[in-house]
């Protein structure tokens, strides 16, 4: 019996001998095979960005020691050295290429965004379209990175008048803070702006790379925005909201797309900043992981000083901005609102009674200039648009919160509460700016490109919100709603398509003086309305709507082979001329040219050259 023990034992310890040498074996190849050096320096497609990768990217090992070294008391395992390896594999680092852009591709891109975005989103904040205050002396088109940034220096200075920073808190310390938000407002610029690289002088770009550019400032951006939601500020809000607005990239793969922040949880968490710097801490706020006390009057510290006119009015100016991003997302998402209420409160909230009370004002005022003619001027145009842009933030308010009544199954009592808000509003629109942008219409070509430029968003927004109800409207099975909404809809799709083609024939001159030398040379780009639009995903959406409704009119003998195939290419060339870097533009263009081709007869589809096997030589 003892000897059979014994055979046991040491057959046991035989093998337990093999398992560690084999262990040690394993432990120790990463370290000797040259792969390991080669996956360093060649990084996988996806990447990671938990708060453990990014330090682990700030703080990068020394030569020949990896980032990720066992504790002394851990003892490891053949399955966890393999887990190790491949949590230590880095991925790919954006820093470096994204810093070595060149001086004048930077300074284009950011002369793009402010001819797009800027020139869009601040003629909405501007004098003549924010609802909520009026200053004669507001520009005309007020630039969000200004207001933002006149919003950041006046809480400043109400602070270090009533002296809340904490004591110990360095002056440069707060300084630092302060350029550290500049600094990730300007990549999430960089990031957006980035999809319009192609349309850069070839010159002023030689030798960038353009969709690893894009995804690299794209991956950057994103990084930055885990450490901006912390950072509560104005100049936070709005690089939040412009990622929000950057389209994922081509070449991103899916895994790589859900290892990190959405655009859509940058855009709530924006929101929730607003709330919190119009609320400016005054009393206690807690959660679950900390306590934020208010301010104490016993402790000696300042009560609160009396803000200036400017301050208000301009902090009103920000909360419009964020009120119109709050709707189009509940619009286009089927999210409630984060700042106001939806279905069982929108009547009674003050944002949009004043609103209504706006465009009644309004229609008031210009009822000569729908009655009779009346000279059509930029001045009289850029009036006329800004107040239907308001307008048309109303109508998506309203459609929003049927939206909301036909998901949420409320009663039907609701239901049709909220619908006879949709036409009210609707009604509001049609009578009193519909007139008046088919007037501005007739003369658009005698106007200034800034102006035309704004006729053909508000235009396209208005009628894709229609085509967007008709479209829930058909999801919900209210055949005796949809009934209600034939005339709108005919008119909202052939009004759309009419808005396309404006924008692929209109365009846009954006001059650049390149350098600080008086000598420098003035240099333009001239790009379409449709290439340079700010909102391309509104684009997308757009022709998909459009085109279920030329399919469906063309099954029905509605309209006619030529011009089904006059329509679809129409909406073909507006997203060839979209970014081509954006996944949604892609999948949208792809799927397009599968229709036409399958619409094709056999004999009439185009082949590209890439698919044509050419006929060898004969040696």
């Amino acid at each position: 019996m003892d000897g059979i023990m014994f055979a046991m034992y040491t057959s046991k310890a035989a093998l337990y001998i093999r398992a560690t040498e084999q262990w040690m074996k394993e432990v120790k190849r990463p370290v000797k095979q040259p792969r390991r050096t080669k996956r360093v320096t060649t990084p996988p497609p996806a990447s990671s960005s938990s708060p453990e990768s990014l330090r682990a990217e700030n703080e990068p090992a020394t030569a020949g020691q990896s980032t990720s070294q066992p504790a002394a008391s851990w003892t490891p395992r053949s399955s966890d050295s393999v887990l190790a390896i491949s949590h230590i594999s880095p991925v790919p680092s954006m820093q470096a290429p994204v810093e070595t852009v060149p001086s004048v591709v930077r300074f284009w891109l950011e002369r793009i965004y402010e001819s797009s975005f800027e020139q869009i989103f601040g003629f909405w904040l501007g004098r003549d379209c924010c609802p909520f205050v009026w200053d004669a002396n507001v520009q005309v088109v007020l630039p969000p990175s200004r207001l933002f940034a006149e919003l950041d220096a006046y809480i400043d200075q109400d602070w270090e008048a009533r002296s809340l920073y904490d004591p110990g808190t360095p002056v440069s310390q707060r300084q630092e803070r302060g350029g550290q938000i500049e600094q990730s407002l300007k990549r999430a610029i960089h990031s957006f702006a980035s999809q319009w690289l192609h349309i850069i002088p070839n010159h002023e770009r030689s030798g960038v790379v353009h969709e690893e550019l894009v995804r690299d400032f794209w991956r950057t951006a994103r990084r930055d925005m885990l450490k901006v939601i912390n950072r509560v500020s104005y100049r936070s809000v709005l690089a939040l909201f412009i990622f929000g607005l950057t389209p994922i990239p081509v070449g991103i793969s899916a895994e790589e797309e859900m290892d990190g922040l959405t655009g859509q949880v940058c855009v709530q968490a924006a929101l929730q900043q607003v709330q919190r710097l119009r609320e400016r801490q005054r009393n206690c706020q807690f959660n679950g992981s900390k306590v934020s006390p208010g301010v104490d009057p016993l402790i000696g510290r300042k009560p609160s000083t009396n803000l200036s006119q400017t301050f208000l009015t301009s902090e009103s100016r920000a909360y419009w901005a964020a009120l119109m991003v709050d709707t189009s997302a509940s619009f286009t998402l089927n999210f409630r609102s984060s700042l106001s209420s939806g279905l069982h409160g929108v009547g009674s909230e003050s944002s949009w009674r004043v609103l209504r009370m706006g465009a009644n004002s309004f229609h008031t005022r210009t009822e000569e200039w729908r009655t009779s003619t009346f000279e059509v001027s930029d001045e009289t145009t850029s009036q006329i648009v800004a107040a239907a842009a308001a307008c048309s933030v109303y109508v998506w308010k309203m459609i929003a919160v049927l939206k909301e009544a036909l998901r949420e199954g409320d009663e039907e009592e609701k239901v049709i509460q909220a619908w006879k808000s949709f036409l009210e509003a609707v009604d509001i629109f049609q009578v009193t700016f519909r007139p008046l942008l088919s007037a501005c219409l007739r003369r658009l070509h005698f106007l200034s490109q800034v102006e035309r430029l704004n006729w053909y968003e508000i235009t396209l927004h208005y009628h894709l919100g229609i085509l967007i109800l008709v479209d829930a409207v058909e999801a919900a099975e209210r055949v005796d709603l949809l009934s209600q909404l034939t005339e709108k809809r005919l008119d909202a799709e052939g009004e759309a398509v009419n808005a396309v083609k404006f924008g692929l024939e209109n365009t846009l001159t954006i001059t650049s003086k390149n350098g600080s030398a008086s000598d420098s040379q003035e240099q333009s780009i001239t790009v379409s309305f449709v290439q340079i639009d700010p909102y391309p995903h509104h684009m997308v959406a757009g022709v998909q709507l459009m085109n279920k409704a030329i399919t469906r009119q063309y099954h029905q003998g509605k309209i006619k082979v030529e011009a089904y195939k006059h329509l679809q290419s129409t909406l073909l060339r507006a997203l060839e001329q979209l970014p081509q870097t954006s996944k949604s533009v892609q999948e949208a263009r792809q799927s397009l040219q599968i229709t036409l081709a399958d619409f094709e007869p056999h004999s009439e589809r185009r082949v590209s050259s890439s698919a044509v096997q050419w006929p060898r030589q004969s040696t």
